[in-house]
């Protein structure tokens, strides 16, 4: 039962350090500021690997389509661009060069 508990302990720590994309919290909303003058909000989820979006035209849960890109309902979060996060709606730059704070 303690060799259990041991594995179980470890496994609850690597859940709870795994990396967020683009300075994003597990579990948390993180502001970010953008060089386009316009912010948003962003929560990750690690289990079902998905963000949760507050921005300018209301809140959407983006599902990952690859590696540090996440989309859904009008809305694209690429995390993996150079210079910040971009956040896009309808196809147009949202926000843009962001940075979490």
């Amino acid at each position: 039962m303690l060799k259990f508990a041991g594995v179980a302990v470890a496994a609850l720590v690597l859940v709870g350090c795994a990396t967020a994309p683009g300075g994003m919290k597990a579990g948390q909303f993180v502001s970010y500021q953008c060089t386009t003058g316009k912010g948003f909000q962003a929560r990750y989820n690690p289990e079902a690997k998905s963000v949760r979006v507050r921005a300018l035209h209301g809140a959407v849960e983006l599902s990952q389509t690859a590696e540090g890109k996440f989309a859904g309902e009008d809305y694209m979060l690429d995390t993996t661009t150079q210079g910040g996060p971009t956040l896009m709606h309808k196809g147009k730059a949202e926000a843009s060069g962001c940075t979490a704070s």
